[in-house]
């Protein structure tokens, strides 16, 4: 499996905040995006707690025998941290929060976490699927047929959040199993780049580009939201299964 990551603080912003964690496992690897809530003091620290979280579980124990429900169990463990170091007496991170998208591709399937809006796709056999669901309202406008994708991507409340880490102290993560073939690319982003290049733009440069390695990938996805503007920080995390013995012993 080939795999890669790359972040940039954009053209705009003064830091950034957002996070990412690319590591591998026995059997597999795990690869998360977290984006700090804009406008919320200490969204960088947020973005960073939930990758340190992630990353110590993954120190204590493999994700088995329910990587489904580790992974449920690893990411509401982030939002109680990050929900109360929020809400700690005189703390200057009050309200600080994060998306976060976490892809575990292990023993031939993908397993996905997901609060916010960063986004995963799988990429295959030249089509383009969005695996998460954006927790905003434009996202649910999305969802409910209101609204098109590049019309979401212009929308005055587009940046409006329904679900984040360290908003509230109890809250639902999405989780899904799909599983894996040969050939198959696995996307996650901040909408630093989502919120600029389309999803048909993403395939058409994957497809551009399939002979190049990963990361000239990644840094080619990151420097396309750059020309179109670069307004927010930009993280990609994308891995190829491109050997069969990624698939070896299923996860179920």
């Amino acid at each position: 499996m080939k795999v890669s990551a790359c972040t940039d603080v954009g053209l705009w912003r003064q830091r950034n905040e957002d996070a990412y964690l690319v590591k591998r496992l026995p059997g597999g690897w795990v690869l998360a995006v977290a984006d700090g809530i804009g406008g919320m003091k200490g969204g960088d620290v947020a973005s960073r707690m939930a990758v340190e979280t992630l990353e110590e579980w993954l120190e204590n124990g493999l994700p088995s025998p329910s990587p489904g429900e580790y992974l449920r169990e690893m990411v509401l463990e982030a939002n109680r941290r990050i929900y109360h170091r929020g809400r700690q007496t005189m703390s200057p991170l009050s309200a600080m929060g994060t998306t976060f998208t976490v892809a575990l591709l292990w023993q031939g399937a993908l397993w996905m976490a997901h609060v916010g809006d960063s986004r995963a796709y799988l990429i295959r056999q030249g089509r383009i699927l969005q695996l998460t669901q954006d927790h905003s309202l434009t996202g649910e406008l999305v969802e409910e047929g209101q609204l098109g994708e590049e019309e979401a991507m212009h929308h005055p409340q587009r940046n409006l959040l329904t679900r984040a880490l360290g908003s509230r102290e109890f809250l639902t993560v999405d989780i899904a199993r799909h599983d894996l073939q040969l050939g198959d690319r696995v996307l996650l982003a901040t909408d630093g780049l989502t919120s600029l290049v389309t999803s048909k733009e993403i395939l058409q440069m994957v497809e551009r580009m399939e002979d190049q390695p990963v990361e000239v990938l990644t840094k080619e996805l990151v420097e396309e939201a750059r020309r179109r503007g670069g307004y927010d920080n930009i993280t990609v995390a994308l891995a190829w299964v491109d050997e069969a013995e990624d698939l070896e012993g299923r996860a179920r």
